[in-house]
């Protein structure tokens, strides 16, 4: 019976045989407990680096209190409540640890929520909110200090009420619709980025229209080192941004062509950030407003760790997302 398999599985095509090796694979061999054991072990020494600390009350008088499903837990003698490596973070109270690592290798790989649902053979509303228990911690981890000659620049998304029951702003409209205005309106959502020649880039809903220099300050200010140039185009919101902070300040007028600035002046880098950010999100087939902070955050992230091999990714969303103490629950993500 076997044999007669072989043959048809010879007539396949590469990619055929690959996906069919795949799928075995994932059913025969789910991921190895080593695995998961291994990355519960680096977990914790990057969580309690300092030592043992209660999740709850951030007390350090801790001790342990026997063990659950082969798991550690810890009894806290101020707040008298216990907790385990796992507690307070996105993966907490799961029914499908086994399902973890191989959840985050989609999500590093961009897979979108119907292909891992089907893959992992969990709901798609499982899926979604694995997806943003997730993003929510790596965000709360924040963003490095900009140093250096630091590019900023706004793009735009249209604005997208997906999941919302009522919209009382505007019309509804069928999804992939035109706006009923031109160019940059209300209807459209700012996203400022700013990033540093080292990399480093910060990357956030900033408001609607066109925005302002008080609007740029609130969501890329505080990440930009007083002593940092700022590198922009000539619009007069950034040169009033830069004025409110009292940072130097390189206008780059694009309008007339140019591109570099005394040789090394420019906003090719943010610029580019831009057009792989819009590329990568085509994927998601629009993406909700309210959630768009956390497809950013998402993007910057694998845009840092680009240049490191899979598997090391796929290690360090893992610890970067228990990392802090985060409790985001189901009925916390359906309040925005």
């Amino acid at each position: 019976m076997w044999l007669d398999i072989y043959e048809e599985f010879n007539e396949l095509s590469k990619s055929e045989q690959m996906a069919l090796f795949n799928a075995m694979k994932e059913d025969l061999f789910p991921d190895e407990p080593d695995k998961i054991t291994e990355l519960l072990k680096t977990i914790r020494e990057a969580r309690f680096a300092s030592g043992i600390g209660c999740v709850h009350c951030g007390s350090t008088s801790v001790k342990r209190n026997g063990k659950y499903r082969t798991r550690q837990r810890y009894l806290c003698n101020d707040c008298g409540k216990t907790f385990n490596d796992m507690t307070n973070t996105p993966f907490s109270g799961s029914r499908y640890p086994e399902k973890w690592v191989k959840y985050i290798e989609m999500m590093v790989e961009g897979y979108t929520l119907p292909k891992i649902a089907e893959r992992l053979k969990i709901h798609i509303s499982t899926a979604f909110y694995w997806r943003h228990k997730i993003l929510n911690a790596l965000g709360s981890l924040g963003f490095e200090q900009l140093k250096g000659i630091v590019e900023s620049d706004e793009t735009f998304f249209k604005e997208s009420m997906k999941g919302e029951r009522k919209i009382t702003h505007r019309e509804p409209k069928e999804r992939g619709g035109k706006d009923p205005k031109r160019g940059i309106s209300n209807l459209k959502i700012a996203v400022v980025v700013a990033q540093d020649r080292n990399g480093n880039a910060v990357a956030r809903k900033a408001g609607t229209g066109r925005v302002r220099a008080e609007e740029i300050d609130l969501v890329i200010g505080k990440y930009i080192e007083p002593s940092a140039l700022l590198c922009t185009d000539t619009a007069t919101n950034y040169k009033k941004f830069a004025k409110i902070k009292g940072l130097q300040h390189e206008a780059i007028n694009e309008r007339q062509k140019q591109r570099v600035k005394k040789g090394i002046f420019h906003i090719q880098h943010v610029n580019n950030f831009h057009h792989r950010l819009k590329d990568w999100m085509d994927r998601f087939q629009g993406v909700a407003t309210k959630y768009l902070d956390n497809y950013l955050y998402w993007f910057r992230w694998l845009q840092l760790g680009k240049n490191l091999a899979f598997e090391k990714q796929v290690e360090q969303m893992f610890i970067s997302a228990c990392q802090k103490s985060n409790k985001t629950t189901v009925l916390s993500l359906r309040a925005i």
